[in-house]
């Protein structure tokens, strides 16, 4: 495409693909963000209550820091409200929990995938070199998905091939990606997951109290319940090109999204393409809520950081006393997953 024709969200993702912005002065870091001018601090009118039905405490304050972006109304950002504990459990329910069937991946179509997530088969010392089978040409005609061009898809691979090609998988309301509706039938959404956007839901609340309506969300947090979600996987050379969320029946409540792991570059526009981006640095343990006119606004991730997993998502002994430890394999398989890969866990209400 000639560059005078490209969108100005499209400019702005090439230009952090390459991995050298111009500017790095115009980019917002959430570890800094009182002090950038594209940013204004808000409160929060609601804590951020742990559920009651997790051994330990999710949150590490009740009423953290939250900033809004001045240009973007309804973008909602909090840096990591969560305790270390906390992340290492998201990692560890994002990589084995929410993979299992009946949740579908991006690789359901085209493997016969066993019950266990691929996580749990790569770091299994006797399951890690099994063959796991790829479906037939009529199985995957019939999925109604692409057929896959690249031989990978259609040979048997070892769970740890696999989980390297593990980019996504959904929850609640099961997405097709061809179509992009929610026609995939629905399983269940994680309960504890549930419960923690729902409390997020609640703290970010007309934030600033019912007098300020310029934070951008009125929603009643009360009123939000998870019914669709997505965890992407990021390796370090993963992207996520620029789209509007817009599947969903209602728009009124905000979209929830968490990361883990790695730190990326994540921009965020307005309802065309045409609007210039503002990009934000999300790290770890980072929460933002896509409310109002920002549900609604082109958004992607053009760059993921390497070398920027925290210390105690990366130590090999870091989880070792942690309530869930003896549920899940041991930690410093996830800190050497988490050392090269980046998790965004997502969820929305749809009706």
């Amino acid at each position: 495409m000639p560059e005078a024709i490209q969108t100005a969200f499209r400019k702005a993702e090439k230009r952090y693909k390459r991995g050298q912005p111009p500017n790095w002065d115009n980019v917002v870091d959430l570890a800094a963000a009182a002090a950038n001018e594209a940013v204004r601090g808000i409160h929060l009118s609601y804590d951020l209550e742990s559920p009651a039905t997790l051994p330990f405490q999710l949150f590490s304050q009740r009423r953290p820091p939250a900033y809004v972006l001045r240009d973007h109304p309804g973008l909602l950002l909090i840096p990591n409200p969560f305790t270390d504990e906390a992340q290492r459990w998201l990692a560890r329910k994002c990589l084995c929990d929410c993979p299992r069937p009946p949740n579908r991946t991006n690789l359901d179509a085209f493997f016969s995938l066993p019950p266990e997530s691929l996580f749990e088969l790569a770091t299994d010392t006797e399951k890690r070199s099994q063959s796991i089978a790829n479906r037939t040409q009529a199985d995957i005609q019939q999925s109604d998905v692409t057929l896959p061009k690249e031989k990978f898809y259609t040979q048997p691979g070892s769970p740890s091939s696999l989980l390297e090609r593990q980019r996504w998988c959904t929850l609640g309301l099961q997405y097709n990606w061809t179509t992009k509706e929610y026609d995939r039938g629905s399983s269940p959404f994680d309960q504890d997951l549930d419960n923690l956007m729902r409390a997020i839901a609640i703290a970010i609340t007309r934030p600033n109290g019912a007098s300020d309506p310029s934070t951008g969300n009125e929603y009643n947090g009360n009123s939000f319940a998870s019914e669709a979600g997505i965890v992407n996987y990021y390796d370090e050379r993963a992207t996520m090109a620029g789209h509007v969320d817009k599947t969903e029946e209602k728009m009124d409540a905000p979209l929830i999204s968490l990361s883990i792991g790695l730190s990326c570059v994540y921009l965020i526009g307005g309802t065309t393409r045409d609007t210039e981006p503002t990009p934000i640095v999300l790290h770890s343990g980072d929460v933002l809520a896509m409310c109002g006119e920002s549900r609604i606004a082109y958004h992607g991730v053009p760059l993921v950081l390497a070398d920027t997993t925290p210390k105690f998502l990366s130590c090999p002994n870091a989880g070792i006393n942690d309530n869930t430890t003896a549920m899940y394999p041991e930690w410093h398989y996830f800190a050497e997953y988490l050392t090269h890969h980046r998790i965004n866990c997502n969820a929305r209400k749809c009706s």
